[in-house]
């Protein structure tokens, strides 16, 4: 009965998470409303497969490995931090085109690996896991947490890619696309340059 409401905390705790507005959920925004329902749902199979990775790396003891090594720790948080930046950078570029030609950008041709990339650039996630998961689980529990974890983020974000890829919400997108690529690139970049600014901190000190 304990694990069972271990499990109900961890399933509370991650679909709070992932209903928080934070990269995962502009990568889909992105790639729902600006290109189609099929490329938005493709991000979401990326964020999806991510999560797996992470949760199933978690119970192999790399969330462990990463705490106690905090060099590679950082290094990794500072390539996620790198990564959304650049990819900040990739829709703020694409908003200013879209702008200038008065027509939406196109979008990227990879939605998949952008959803993939987004997630695995985010190493707390192993952390997570790690912090709410009893060490010495039986087997059936440890399937279940990837299962839960794979069911909810689809579910999840699916949802958020089908709302947005309405003709309703995609109408009323391309009329601002620019802008909103714009807003979304500078999420992103804040984002990633936030986690940039607490790593200095714990490199350097304050």
């Amino acid at each position: 009965m304990d694990l069972l409401l271990v499990l109900l905390q961890l399933s509370v705790m991650h679909i709070l998470m992932a209903m928080i507005p934070g990269p995962n959920t502009v990568v889909v925004t992105y790639f729902s409303a600006r290109a189609s329902r099929q490329a938005g749902l493709k991000a979401v199979a990326g964020i999806v497969l991510g999560s797996a990775i992470w949760v199933m790396l978690s119970m192999m003891g790399v969330g462990v490995l990463l705490l106690e090594a905090g060099t590679v720790y950082r290094l990794l948080r500072l390539l996620g931090a790198a990564y959304l930046v650049y990819v900040g950078l990739r829709m703020l570029m694409a908003g200013i085109g879209s702008i200038a030609d008065a027509r939406p950008a196109q979008a990227s041709r990879s939605p998949l690996l952008a959803g993939l990339l987004t997630t695995l650039s985010n190493p707390k996630s192993a952390v997570f896991f790690v912090l709410l998961v009893p060490a010495h689980a039986p087997l059936w529990f440890y399937g279940a947490v990837v299962l839960l974890i794979v069911v909810q983020s689809a579910l999840w974000y699916a949802i958020v890619a089908l709302a947005l890829s309405t003709a309703f919400a995609r109408r009323h997108y391309i009329r601002l696309a620019g802008w909103l690529d714009r807003i979304a690139g500078v999420i992103m970049i804040s984002l990633g340059l936030k986690l940039a600014n607490e790593l200095r901190g714990e490199f350097f000190g304050d």
